[in-house]
């Protein structure tokens, strides 16, 4: 019978999982990028014309892997008409939320 991802997971060296972990969470944030690009209906010209930049800036941004600075996201969405909102949560489980 076929093993769960959980399961192998249990089996799977500690550091290996939170390596893999991390690189997802990274790459999820690539994706979102795109993601809103296009729920903006913008191309990556019509961002790089809106941030004064050329088209190859806003590929690298959305790279897999690229750790984009928060100040860079904010300019980014804000140039697509966005806004941003941080929502952190403590470990207490309180939120708080900014607006950018």
């Amino acid at each position: 019978m076929a093993r769960t991802l959980e399961q192998i997971l249990e089996t799977e060296n500690e550091d290996i999982v939170v390596n893999a972990e991390a690189k997802a969470e990274a790459m999820l944030l690539d994706i979102h990028l795109a993601e809103v690009r296009a729920l903006m209906k913008k191309t990556q010209n019509d961002m790089a014309k809106a941030l004064g930049v050329k088209q190859p800036t806003i590929a690298k941004m959305e790279r897999p892997g690229r750790d984009v600075k928060l100040s860079s996201l904010k300019r980014y969405i804000e140039a697509g008409g966005g806004k941003v909102r941080l929502d952190i949560e403590l470990p207490d489980g309180q939120h708080h939320r900014f607006q950018l």
